[in-house]
């Protein structure tokens, strides 16, 4: 009877737990809650742990054994994250999730003047679906939309008096931008090129009717806008070109003309001076990268026949450092003058003594200003531009060497030789050995007078003595 109780006992206990322990089946389905298709791959988080993504039914099914309500949350790429509290006994959800929503601002500019356009009516249309929506630039040319991710759109752009412009913009994960140039309508473009080669001319005015209009840009391209069946005055003008001028009457569906400008010509003199205003003859010129040719006795290049515009200069010349730089010629052609800077000239100084053997250590000083020493070759090298020098040479025990030098343009044959004498013995030396000649002298004098005086005494005849 006691087991039978025991048994009965465990089961009642078995029975209790599995009541405790009994888990609840929850079916999740995730719905995009603008079309309400099912959201594959969304990835499902209870209480914050995760359980897994939705198939490809937009469906997950987990299960649990909360005694209480739990937070669900539910995220995926390109929607706004969904989050709630679900009752602990509930066993169905269904999630709709809100597409996450980007700005795409689209800034309308007029392609002439570069400056906003208000009032334009901007329409975009969703390539997916055809979903349409339209605004207008406020006065900055701006007009934002809300968009999707992944999403591509068609971009329509209408303002009075000007084309209309369509634009495909791909929307990634980021917010996106786009500028757009408004070109106005009945538009008319000049291009203006060289007769000779074809080239563009940048810089070239265009005035229409005595008005001036505007300046070609590095395409040789001005545009404005003229009405079709209208006739206009046309004048081109740039400074290395001939003027232009005729009618031009516009016609229907024509919206550009190419003119052609012939340069000028006119002759270019170049003159090289130094920097006493002493003509250069010699002077060697490049023009453009090509070499002219030299400047005459008078330091003139005539160069004829030279397109107007800016050119290209080089001058050089020995003994001269060299010049570049530009000049600008018209048909009246144009006038140089060059200034040459005299180079530097190197002038070797040997000094030596009286019998031409080499001095070292001489001080070398230029009209006055100390320079270096020779080495012990006796050699010192001078840098001197052209001029007239006074070079001197200075050593203990010898004398100062005096030279004077005369350097010239371009020249290399110009050196000094310093002879340096000695000087002897110093003064005070000399000093010394004439007072001990003196001295010597007077005690020789004195000398010969006591020996005198000594001989006299000894033959004197002695005196005799008596009564």
């Amino acid at each position: 009877m006691s087991k039978l109780r025991v048994i009965i006992g465990l089961i009642c206990i078995a029975a209790l737990l599995c009541c405790s322990v009994h888990a609840v089946r929850v079916e999740i389905r995730v719905l995009d809650d603008d079309d309400r298709s099912e959201i594959y791959g969304a990835s499902v988080y209870v209480d914050g742990d995760y359980e897994g993504k939705t198939d490809t039914d937009g469906e997950l099914t987990f299960s649990h054994s909360f005694n209480s309500e739990y937070t669900l949350e539910v995220t995926k790429s390109g929607y706004e994250d969904w989050e709630d509290d679900i009752d602990e006994d509930d066993t169905s959800v269904t999630v709709y999730l809100n597409p996450e929503e980007l700005s795409l601002d689209v800034v309308v500019y007029d392609a002439d003047t570069a400056t906003p356009i208000d009032n334009a009516k901007v329409t975009i249309t969703r390539d997916s679906d055809d979903d349409k929506d339209s605004d207008w630039t406020d006065k900055d040319g701006t007009v934002s939309f809300d968009v999707d991710e992944d999403e591509d759109y068609t971009i329509k752009i209408v303002a009075s008096d000007y084309g209309t412009v369509s634009r495909e913009v791909e929307m990634d994960d980021d917010d996106e931008t786009l500028q757009v140039w408004l070109y106005p309508e009945d538009r008319f473009a000049f291009k203006i090129v060289d007769a000779g080669d074809g080239t563009p001319i940048e810089g070239a005015t265009v005035i229409i009717d005595d008005k001036v209009e505007g300046v070609t840009g590095s395409d040789g391209i001005f545009a404005t806008v003229l009405d079709p069946g209208k006739s206009y005055d046309i004048e081109v003008t740039h400074p290395s070109y001939g003027d232009y001028s005729r009618e031009l009457s516009v016609e229907k569906d024509v919206i550009a003309t190419e003119i052609a400008l012939s340069r000028t010509v006119g002759s270019v003199i170049i003159s090289v001076l130094d920097e006493n205003a002493h003509a250069v003859s010699g002077a060697e010129v490049t023009f453009d990268g090509s070499v002219k040719g030299a400047t005459d006795s008078n330091g003139r290049l005539i160069l004829g026949q030279v397109n107007a515009g800016s050119h290209t200069v080089a001058v050089s010349a020995d003994g001269y450092t060299s010049w570049e730089g530009t000049c600008t010629s018209d048909d009246q052609g144009a006038d140089l003058q060059v200034e040459l800077i005299s180079g530097s000239v190197s002038v070797p100084v040997l000094t030596e003594d009286a019998d031409h053997a080499v001095i070292g250590g001489v001080a070398i000083r230029v009209n006055g200003t100390y320079q270096g020493v020779t080495a012990a070759d006796g050699l010192f090298s001078l840098s001197l531009t052209p001029g007239t020098y006074n070079i001197s040479g200075s050593r203990e025990g010898y004398r100062t060497a005096y030279a004077n030098v005369t350097v010239t343009a371009g020249s290399s044959g110009e050196s000094a030789v310093l002879t340096l004498a000695s000087e002897g013995l110093p003064l005070a030396a000399v000093g010394v050995v004439a007072v001990v000649l003196v001295l010597v002298v007077v005690v020789g004098v004195i000398v010969a007078r006591r020996r005198r005086s000594s001989s006299r005494r000894s033959r004197r005849p002695g005196r005799r003595g008596g009564f």
